[in-house]
């Protein structure tokens, strides 16, 4: 948003709430909300946003919010949406939720009957840590009713403002969010979501709007749990603010950036005094890091020597965020602390260690920001890690977790972008994250002495199937026996082995042994793999409102060698399968050749993109379709005819 000539507060003319809420007045309904009776775009709905509107405008430096939000019950099953909670920081009188009115609406025929809260229908819980909520009920809710209600949120803090969220629980016909914004504030925005950031939001000279309309619920998807991250709205951060010394003598006027500049952000960051003490450690402190390591090993070794160290020396006390909740100096006493105190700490011991080290700022999944903007927005980011720079390769480390090797990151870590703190050219950066996931598969399947089929299965987890598959609470092993071969309960099991490793990469490796029924049947069925990704296809439903997120990308290889027993021939088999969605993200082959007396099966699972947009969500759902079925179909044995 551009600069605002300046203006004199004297001057200074603030629009109210009334003009921009003449198309949603409290009471009063068109006919088409009275008798809409199912949402078009989701006709299971119980329940629908009519429309919502938030109108904002400043006081001096005070914001305040009026809210208005209209809400239909369409079934029994929506009523659960009288019940409303409004949540505001209350410390230091810092926020206030005021002007609060509420009613019901129902409708019989021509007649409308209303029912209003009174004062003490409206409750105030305190929620801890200077957090308050208002909590009412609305009364007399049937299916069809109408429910209206309206509140201003008084507000101090104008740094970030409240970010609004277009999506809400149930469907939204219509919302608006509104910001007038006076001449002596400049705000930075951050749109997110195809609709919002389509919108023709200049109305006037500080004048802004947003409207955003017909969108679906929130509800639970497959392989989505950062919905957050995909809501359409609106963000804020003060950029700059004018100003006036109207002292009779050496009065001054202008005009002051918060932070012009990602550099001006990062100077401002690194002098914070808790933040100080890991970028330039001194005294004692400094003497903390020397370390029992070679010096003349290569320096990668040294790294993960030093990464170690940090790990068995500092504690993880479960705390996140961008910034150290203590010195480093409390730290080395503790030794316990935050992610950002241990990452600090392990990014300030590779720099005393002679490794290019720095601070790294992202945002992860879940934070609500899919995408960054390129300017000094820091609301944007919600973790610190560290990148380092070892033989002349990027590393993205977190040290938080004594069981995740040197060079890997929690997978809700896994960003595009993230904002390095340098001492000069400081700003977003892109990140590649690079590892070879997969799962390997060698099934070798053939008949014992005793005529049974025994199935020797081989299967490798590498670098992130390996580390999903680490469950801190219980043994490797124990984990990937319930996986493996939970399933496989009509299956006799013989033997089974587990190995991992660390170096060069992360590493599962397991064999075991199943043995079937005797061989008896004039037709015999083999399904060729013992462990498959998916079991069944986990899209069922025709359409998706958010990204399929896999969390990581990954190749798969299976191969299985069948031996066809003596008295049997082969009868029917899989046909070859080659797939591809219409982006290339996800490849799927299947290959097999039948011999004289064995059959061998090569299938290959390829995901390039971990994030599959709901546009082509239709071509993965058919690919999972084809993939799951196919993975499932036996090979068909039959006993030879006595001749």
């Amino acid at each position: 948003m551009r600069i605002k000539p300046f203006l004199s507060l004297l001057l200074f003319s603030l629009f109210t709430s009334i003009s921009f809420a003449q198309n949603l007045k409290f009471g009063k309904f068109s006919q088409e909300e009275i008798d809409l009776r199912e949402v078009d775009f989701e006709p299971g709905a119980d329940a629908v946003v009519l429309a919502e509107v938030s109108f904002n405008s400043f006081t001096g430096g005070v914001l305040g919010s009026d809210i208005h939000r209209r809400v239909k019950i369409l079934k029994e099953s929506g009523k659960d949406n009288a019940n409303v909670k409004l949540q505001f920081y209350a410390k230091d009188k810092i926020e206030d939720i005021v002007r609060l009115n509420a009613h019901t609406v129902n409708f019989d025929g021509s007649n409308m009957s209303i029912t209003k809260l009174e004062k003490e229908d409206f409750f105030e819980a305190d929620l801890g840590n200077g957090w308050k909520e208002v909590r009412f009920s609305l009364k007399n809710v049937q299916q069809g009713s109408i429910l209206e209600y309206s509140y201003t949120k008084i507000s101090k803090s104008v740094s970030f403002l409240d970010p609004w969220i277009f999506h809400n629980d149930i469907p939204t016909l219509r919302s608006t969010y509104t910001i007038s914004i006076p001449s002596y504030f400049n705000y930075r925005y951050l749109p997110q979501g195809e609709k919002t950031i389509a919108c023709n939001f200049v109305k006037g000279d500080g004048l802004y709007e947003w409207t955003v309309t017909d969108l679906n619920s929130v509800k639970p998807e497959p392989m989505m749990t950062n919905y957050a991250d995909y809501f359409e709205k609106i963000s804020f951060q003060l950029a700059g603010y004018a100003f006036i010394n109207s002292g009779a003598y050496g009065g001054e006027s202008g005009y002051k950036d918060t932070y012009g500049t990602w550099q001006d952000l990062t100077k401002f960051i690194v002098g914070l005094e808790k933040f100080a003490q890991y970028m330039k450690p001194q005294g004692s402190q400094k003497d903390y890091f020397v370390i029992p390591i070679k010096q003349d090993q290569a320096e990668l070794e040294k790294a993960k020597e030093i990464y170690a160290w940090v790990q068995k020396s500092i504690s993880y006390n479960e705390r996140d965020g961008n910034f150290p909740s203590q010195t480093l100096k409390s730290l080395i006493e503790t030794k316990k602390g935050s992610r950002p105190d241990m990452n600090l700490m392990l990014m300030a011991a590779l720099k005393a260690n002679g490794i290019t080290a720095y601070p790294l700022m992202i945002s992860s999944k879940g934070n609500g920001h899919s995408r960054l903007v390129d300017t000094p927005f820091l609301d944007q980011f919600d973790q610190l890690i560290v990148f380092a720079k070892v033989d002349g390769k990027d590393y993205y480390l977190d040290v938080t977790n004594p069981a995740r090797p040197f060079g890997y990151l929690p997978l809700r870590f896994h960003a595009n972008h993230g904002y390095i703190l340098l001492e000069e050219g400081s700003g977003l950066i892109p990140l590649q994250i690079s590892h070879r996931s997969g799962i390997s598969q060698i099934v070798s399947i053939k008949p014992n002495a005793e005529n049974r089929l025994v199935f020797e299965t081989n299967l490798r987890f590498t670098d992130y199937d390996a580390l999903t598959r680490i469950n801190e609470e219980k043994p490797v092993a124990d984990t990937l026996k319930a996986e493996l071969l939970g399933k496989e309960a009509a299956l006799l099991v013989k033997d089974f082995t587990f190995s991992q490793k660390s170096e060069p990469r992360k590493q599962l490796d397991t064999k075991f042994v199943l043995e079937d029924e005797a061989m008896d049947a004039d037709i015999q069925f083999i399904k060729p793999f013992t462990f498959m990704r998916w079991d069944e296809n986990p899209f069922q439903s025709t359409t998706r409102t958010f990204p399929v997120d896999f969390l990581y990308t990954f190749s798969d290889n299976y191969s299985a060698q069948i031996q066809i027993p003596e008295g049997y021939e082969l009868d029917d088999y899989p046909e070859a399968v080659k797939l591809t969605i219409p982006t290339g993200s996800a490849v799927f082959t299947y290959d097999i050749t039948p011999l004289s007396n064995q059959v061998n099966i090569n299938v290959t699972i390829a995901l390039k993109s971990s994030l599959i947009y709901p546009d082509i969500y239709p071509d993965l759902k058919y690919f999972m379709e084809i993939l799951t079925s196919k993975l499932q179909e036996p090979v068909v044995l039959k006993k030879v005819a006595n001749p």
